[in-house]
């Protein structure tokens, strides 16, 4: 009888590497002849805008802006706060040995560290530190065998694989734009210091052919007003939308992973009815990146012999990632934030920004313990000259998050973002911070296997004649039964019963394994 292979077919997500770099950015800033002269430097920060990924060869390059937000003192007359929207383009290569074109490419960006410097009253030098967390992936078919027929006295070595079976991936573009009012409790609009604009998923339905996408535009709005008690407000507003993601072949109630970017922001300021400044136009670019795979498990054979006849097996090595969870939950955070002792104490603050940061994290008996800190942007009323100032502060936090199966060495991904905050002035140095961390993980484990692609036959009868009758075989380090039984052609049941093994699975270097010679029986 001809051997047969009974093949199946896996569409698996390889990882090809993965890399994590740091680059400095450094650019200067130069006011227009309309914007006032520099007095002071109050606060800055930015966002990054990835324009495109791509991988080449053994490669991946991003090109991207640095948004920059800088309010500022005026060295006019009445000391007015002003703001400074500026950006920097930024190029850069990321090497990762086996990346291909049409690759695809899972990349992190966050600005590390941000600062800038007065040159004159109208130059500012900054810097920029950027950290780039990059995965290349690739998504292949492979051929697997599940069963072997036509070989006498065959012995088969199988596993079971789990893995995400990728259905696939796309990318598509949504306007959000909405007008909005101001409550009748806030005074009017003189122009706008900071607008902060974040995306996040509220809830993801996988249906047929496609990805349905519910999420909010969160917009945190700084601005200036004439209001003379009252001269730096900050307003918080939801935008909700919903978008479909088209992909076909995805069906109901599979699993997916939605990433949501924010681009091209743009806002209006228009007067009311009463003709105030009360009403903002927003209008923002979202762009949903969305991944459907269904988790799977299926038996492979990883290793064959037969008893009976030679053959060779032909192996190829892959890497096949395994989904051992993915979690979502929230930490509390409290501290009382400070003020440095050479700063004007505070008379009344005017807003306060917190963005949570990776800084540790490490796996103790199937927890994963989370170590970060919440980096607080204070901008403040001074109490005794009434100018704006700003000081930064952070607080330590850790998370421990239950992952059940979880180990060293395996991929492990980790993204914080802030769900909510609440702070309160304690007195004029001191400043209560409450804020909901949301701790967003996935685990994966990269397992290697040797999944067999032919058979080379043999004509040769393995003869087992010239083979004493008892040998005794002394357990050598990270053997098996199964290592033994294939190096002496006889089989993994055989050596369980003559040796009468309790646990196959644990047999000890050191230990004696009796192999007895199998002679069949002839009729006459």
């Amino acid at each position: 009888m001809a051997v047969e292979l009974i093949k199946d077919l896996l569409k698996i997500e390889e990882t090809i590497g993965r890399e994590e770099v740091e680059a400095l950015i450094e650019d200067e800033i130069l006011l227009s002849e309309v914007e006032s002269g520099i007095k002071k430097i109050l606060n800055i920060d930015g966002e990054i805008e990835t324009l495109e990924t791509k991988a080449v060869k053994d490669k991946v390059l991003i090109n991207g802006i640095i948004k920059y937000n800088i309010l500022y003192s005026a060295d006019d007359e009445n000391s007015s706060i002003q703001r400074i929207e500026d950006s920097t383009n930024f190029q850069e290569e990321i090497i990762i040995n086996g990346a291909e074109e049409e690759m695809n490419v899972d990349i992190k960006t966050n600005i590390e560290h941000i600062d800038c410097n007065l040159i004159d009253n109208r130059k500012i030098s900054v810097k920029a530190v950027l950290h780039f967390n990059t995965k290349v992936q690739s998504y292949s078919n492979i051929e697997v065998v599940k069963d072997i027929q036509g070989i006498e006295g065959l012995q088969t070595l199988k596993d079971y694989i789990r893995y995400n079976d990728i259905v696939g991936s796309n990318t598509s573009d949504t306007l959000v734009k909405e007008a909005f009012e101001l409550s009748e409790d806030m005074p009017s609009i003189e122009h706008i210091l900071k607008l902060n604009v974040k995306g996040y998923e509220k809830e993801v339905r996988v249906v047929e052919d496609k990805v349905i996408v519910s999420g909010v535009v969160e917009c945190l709005i700084i601005y200036y007003s004439e209001d003379e008690e009252s001269r730096i407000n900050h307003v918080k507003y939801e935008i909700p939308f919903t978008h479909f993601v088209d992909l076909p072949g995805a069906v109901k109630d599979m699993n997916s992973k939605v990433n949501i970017e924010i681009s091209n922001v743009q806002y209006e300021i228009r007067e009311d009815v009463n003709d105030e400044k009360r009403v903002i136009d927003i209008e923002v670019f979202v762009k949903v990146s969305a991944k459907v795979f269904e988790q799977r498990e299926k038996e492979v054979i990883l290793d064959s012999y037969s008893t009976k006849r030679k053959f060779t097996l032909v192996k190829k090595e892959v890497d096949v990632l395994e989904n051992i969870a993915e979690s979502t939950s929230k930490e509390v955070v409290k501290g009382v934030v400070n003020l440095p002792q050479d700063y004007e104490g505070i008379e009344s603050i005017c807003d306060l920004i917190a963005k949570p940061v990776l800084t540790d994290y490490r796996v103790v008996e199937n927890k994963l313990i989370i170590e970060g800190l919440l980096e607080a942007d204070v901008l403040y009323v001074g109490e005794s000259t009434g100018e704006i100032m700003s000081f930064k502060e952070e607080i330590p936090f850790k998370s421990y998050v239950d992952i059940n199966g979880i180990k060293e060495g395996m991929e492990i991904d980790i993204d914080l973002a802030m769900d909510s905050l609440k702070f309160n002035r304690v007195n004029s140095r001191d400043i209560e911070i409450e804020g909901i961390v949301k701790n967003n993980v996935k685990v994966d484990r990269i397992k290697k296997i040797d999944i067999i692609t032919e058979i080379e036959e043999d004509d040769k009868v393995i003869d087992l004649s010239n083979k004493p009758s008892i040998t005794i075989y002394i357990v050598q380090k990270c053997d098996t039964l199964w290592d033994i039984a294939k190096r002496y052609n006889t089989t993994v049941d055989e050596l369980i019963k003559t040796n009468d093994i309790v646990n196959p699975e644990n047999i000890m270097p050191g230990e004696k394994i009796i192999i007895q010679k199998q002679i069949e029986a002839v009729e006459f």
